[in-house]
């Protein structure tokens, strides 16, 4: 091989090699740590919670001789609801008020009756998991209400009926007979005795509240508090941690990946996340909605304690609102440090804001019953303020207002006051007991 060739092939080699090599740069991706994008590193599982642990009753009425009867204890409401996931549930199917040849709010509250109600409808094909339905096929429908009356009671199968108050629709399910007369024999027929009385007030001619007749005498708490792990939340609301970058805010610390922000509130102990690229999709279902909700808590930092219950769902707002609830009544707070609030967006959420503290433990407390006054005064009340629509009213109820403050070691603390609140729309009020009382609205 004679030298001129000799040098024409190592040019070859040369010029090869420089088109491989910037071919190569041109294509590199680098590639991640492989720990950052797993599926485990985004996901952080924490006190998962079940459909049944999230959607609960808040109360049971008992209707009997002209009298009502209430109560919001868990453990009753706990072991009632135990019961009745027993049940072998068929036949689900809508029946109308006519066919009932009554008017749907005597339906309701029909003498002989127990009724187990929800904050809020809640979708049968969610709920389903709790019951036991035996049809293959289950109708689509939403209740916030499951009614059993005593006077239907007869043969070998009857009705219990789920009720969407808001939207005057009904639904039935067949049980066994003998499973209902124990139920009733054990929760309804000792309910004069065990719960206080309460009175009845039709709001608008459509509408029936329920409020004791009699002053309520309830526990003011007070709890120490602990705290989320700020990390653990930033890591699983980030794909890519690493690249976060954080600066200091006047109420705390904000996050940013240059899309995605989250802010700590270190005055309120609140986090609020917000995807902006995100747009809203509808669901195909409001029960995907909520499953997806559940599921979304559970895998980003978890719900921190197990008192926590399905509060509020909106499908046209994509929203889903959790609220802390203590002994069976629900918790309040100006700021929100009583919520966990989502909103959907296309493919991820596009909205997170809730609490970074749970309740720990409860401080002994001498002298801390609080009398609050009876239901008639509360209606009296709102029926007396110029400001209030007394029409628009749609829920009355007992509530703990949650305030923080700081003990004589400057630990943080939460005290949980008893409170009279009403409910228009998806917002709950202080009943203004004194002039120029609280009016501002808690969603």
């Amino acid at each position: 091989m004679n030298f001129e060739r000799a040098k024409s092939i190592i040019l070859i080699i040369l010029v090869g090699t420089s088109i491989f090599l910037t071919w190569s740069i041109w294509t590199y991706e680098p590639e991640y740590d492989p720990f950052e994008q797993s599926s485990e590193f985004i996901k952080i599982k924490s006190d998962v919670q079940i459909v049944s642990d999230v959607i609960k009753p808040v109360s049971i009425l008992f209707h009997g001789n002209g009298q009502h009867f209430l109560t919001s204890n868990s453990a009753e409401m706990n072991e009632m609801e135990k019961e009745f996931s027993q049940w072998r549930f068929r036949g689900l199917k809508e029946v109308s008020v006519k066919r009932l040849q009554r008017k749907f709010d005597d339906f309701v509250h029909e003498d002989g009756s127990i009724e187990i109600e929800f904050s809020d409808d809640i979708p049968i094909t969610l709920y389903k998991t709790v019951l036991n339905i035996t049809d293959k096929e289950v109708p689509e429908f939403s209740f916030d209400r499951i009614i059993i009356k005593q006077k239907d009671i007869s043969g070998n199968e009857s009705a219990v009926y789920f009720v969407s108050y808001d939207q005057e629709r009904i639904y039935q399910g067949m049980v066994d007979s003998k499973k209902l007369r124990n139920f009733m024999d054990s929760f309804y027929r000792d309910s004069y005795d065990k719960h206080p009385e309460y009175t009845a007030e039709t709001i608008n001619g459509k509408r029936t509240l329920f409020v004791p007749e009699n002053p309520v005498e309830i526990n003011r708490l007070e709890y120490y508090i602990d705290y989320l792990d700020i990390g653990n939340l930033k890591n699983a609301l980030f794909n890519y941690p690493k690249f976060v970058r954080q600066e200091p805010v006047s109420v705390g610390e904000e996050y940013t990946d240059g899309t995605r922000l989250m802010t700590v509130n270190k005055e309120n102990y609140l986090i609020s996340y917000i995807n902006p690229a995100q747009k809203r999709k509808l669901f195909d279902s409001s029960s995907d909605l909520l499953q997806k909700s559940i599921d979304f808590i559970n895998d980003h930092a978890g719900w921190e304690d197990n008192n926590y219950r399905f509060a509020y769902m909106s499908e046209n707002e994509q929203r889903v609102v959790f609220r802390l609830f203590v002994n069976g009544y629900p918790a309040f707070n100006d700021y929100g440090m009583t919520e966990i609030e989502q909103i959907w967006g296309k493919e991820e959420i596009y909205s997170y804001d809730r609490p970074y503290f749970s309740l720990d433990s409860v401080l002994p407390s001498e002298g801390a019953a609080v009398t609050l006054a009876s239901g008639k005064e509360v209606l009296e009340q709102l029926k007396s303020k110029d400001n209030i629509d007394f029409k628009s009213v749609e829920d009355i109820s007992i509530g703990y207002r949650l305030n923080k403050s700081l003990d004589s070691k400057l630990v943080t603390l939460v005290t949980l006051d008893p409170t009279w609140y009403y409910r228009v729309g998806d917002k709950w009020f202080v009943v203004p007991f004194e002039e120029g009382g609280d009016q501002s609205g808690l969603e």
